[in-house]
């Protein structure tokens, strides 16, 4: 079980300007790369029809991605709490003086769930790009290298401290250290604009043939390959359920955040007070099975922390995610901040595309909760495998894939509601796919492609390796060389 995120999350238990009418910072809107119109935009707002959107020109999309969303059933009045972004950029690393320069070009897909407001969601989306961009520019003369492993810094008196580290592990704590930076801006911004809820937060980095996941929530990435015969998870769910030996081991150390509502302990079942002095499952922070304890009338009296299964389990009675960014002033019933407990650090999964020779039907599939919900990544293997024998592989592929995985969640409307095909309840939440072909991984998208930016004018790098100065790299034909 993965314990990234185990420390506090460190709080100021005070609402930022309780009674002030802050401004917005970034407006609502539905992601720029759709292109859509304001009559659209209006149409998708209504919670009855929950129309499906798609980008308007596909073709501008990168590798011609898939891409298709749509609102909750009226959660979330007039308001879709979803967000996605696409970002395109390259990191310049070497002396361009000298004619010895190397690109670095890499993608970034990201999904954003908010919950309680859009305001975290919408900070996200048009930031996280950034700071994720600023990790990498660090370690960019690194990623220059031929080598799969670079050289620990070391002191002239001690030698190295650690085995070299892989590449890989410098990209994976960038992504960690974007994350937590990202949570941050939205905890001081949250002072001088008004940020409303929070969000899970997934991104799908593709560089250097490699693609990355980072995951802080419950949005999930599969990978869908060999016909789509073959699944290959590239996240966890992280829930109350999911995350509880994170959670109970940071209440075993700081008991305080509890308060006196809320117990440590999970149990099998509910308890009552005939359960005083009786044995009854149970498992703690150090435990993956179960075993017997002795109730006590403190037992009794508390509220379990994580409370229900699957995607009814909630944390202190409130949220049902763990991990993603805000929520710096949600409470739980009894007034205890529930801040402490969740974490942005997401945990990262590393996939080495070069390793196989995918073809167009081999894809990622990238999306919120609300698909996850109603399909199980067999169902959604099922939607992918019948779209790829009703479609023409023409620039709108992977677009209607991304389409059907939606309605397949959404399902259709009724005289009993939302209803799949398998006259099952529908997923009554926000919904939001993306379809990535894997591959494309060797070659940059097309110039003028949407989510395109700017390459930073930056090529000297301004942090100082004890380890000595990197070596100049050359950047012909895709291939980096060293000088």
């Amino acid at each position: 079980m993965a314990m990234e995120g185990l420390e506090s999350i460190p709080h100021i238990t005070e609402r930022a300007h309780a009674n002030v009418k802050l401004p917005v910072k970034y407006e609502y809107a539905r992601p720029v790369f759709l292109e859509i119109t304001q009559k659209q935009a209006d149409s998708a707002k209504d919670h009855g029809q929950r129309i499906l959107l798609t980008p308007n020109d596909v073709s501008r999309m990168p590798w011609l991605a898939g891409y298709a969303e749509t609102i909750n059933s009226g959660k979330s009045l007039y308001s879709n709490e979803d967000q996605a972004s696409i970002h395109v950029s390259t990191l310049l690393s070497g002396e361009p003086e000298k004619d010895q320069q190397c690109t670095i070009w890499y993608m970034v897909f990201g999904i954003f769930d908010g919950h309680a407001g859009t305001g975290a969601a919408l900070t996200a989306a048009n930031t996280l790009h950034g700071h994720i961009k600023d990790k990498l520019c660090t370690i960019r003369h690194f990623l220059a290298r031929e080598q799969a492993e670079v050289i620990a810094e070391d002191d002239p008196g001690l030698g190295c401290i650690t085995e070299p580290i892989q590449t890989e592990s410098l990209v994976m704590g960038a992504l960690e250290e974007a994350f937590a930076e990202m949570d941050d801006q939205i905890r001081r911004e949250r002072e001088t604009y008004r940020i409303k809820g929070g969000c899970t937060a997934q991104v799908a980095l593709f560089m250097q043939s490699k693609l990355f996941v980072a995951n802080a929530g419950d949005c999930r990435a599969v990978l869908f390959t060999e016909n789509g015969s073959k699944i290959t998870p590239m996240s966890l769910d992280f829930t109350p359920e999911t995350d509880r030996r994170r959670l109970q081991t940071l209440a075993y150390l700081q008991p305080q955040l509890l308060g006196k509502h809320y117990g440590r302990i999970e149990y099998q079942r509910r308890l009552r007070k005939k359960d005083i002095s009786q044995r009854v499952l149970f498992r703690d922070r150090h435990m993956s099975g179960w075993a017997y304890r002795t109730v006590t009338e403190d037992d009794v009296n508390r509220v379990p922390m994580i409370i229900g299964h699957g995607k009814r389990a909630r944390l202190m009675a409130t949220i049902g995610t763990t991990r993603g960014f805000g929520d710096h002033d949600l409470e739980a019933p009894g007034g205890q901040w529930i801040k402490p407990f969740l974490t942005p650090v997401p945990e990262v999964r590393v996939h080495n595309l070069a390793h196989h020779d995918y073809k167009p039907d081999d894809i990622l599939v990238m999306a919120s909760d609300g698909l996850w919900e109603r399909l199980t990544n067999e169902e959604a293997q099922e939607c992918v495998q019948a779209a790829f024998e009703r479609y023409d592989r023409d620039e709108r592929f992977y677009t209607k894939v991304a389409h059907d995985l939606v309605l397949a969640a959404r399902g259709t409307y009724g005289r009993e509601g939302w209803r799949t095909v398998k006259e099952q309840l529908a997923s009554g939440d926000d919904i939001t796919v993306f379809v990535v072909p894997l591959n494309c991984h060797r070659a940059p998208p097309k110039s003028g492609c949407l989510g395109e930016t700017e390459t930073s004018n930056e090529t000297s790098d301004p942090i100082t390796y004890a380890s000595g100065p990197p070596e100049r790299a050359v950047y012909e034909n895709g291939i980096v060389r060293l000088e």
